[in-house]
């Protein structure tokens, strides 16, 4: 999920968003809900429906689906 992620939003957003969850989150717990949320607003990308889809979604998608094979 955070490689699909990865991809989406780009190198250098991807790494934003996780220094904003570690440091949003530093002292506490933070849950999935959370982390979608975050990486929404500091993306400003909908990503719902990549979040869905592999995390919640029936199946996880193949490993080409994030350049894996």
């Amino acid at each position: 999920t955070l490689h699909a992620l990865r991809l989406e939003v780009g190198d250098e957003m991807f790494f934003e968003i996780l220094r904003t969850y570690a440091e949003r989150f530093r002292y506490g717990n933070a849950s999935t809900a959370d982390f979608i949320a975050l990486a929404q607003e500091v993306s400003g990308m909908p990503l719902d429906a990549l979040f869905y889809v592999w995390l919640l979604g029936e199946t996880v998608p193949p490993p080409e689906a994030i350049g894996l094979s």
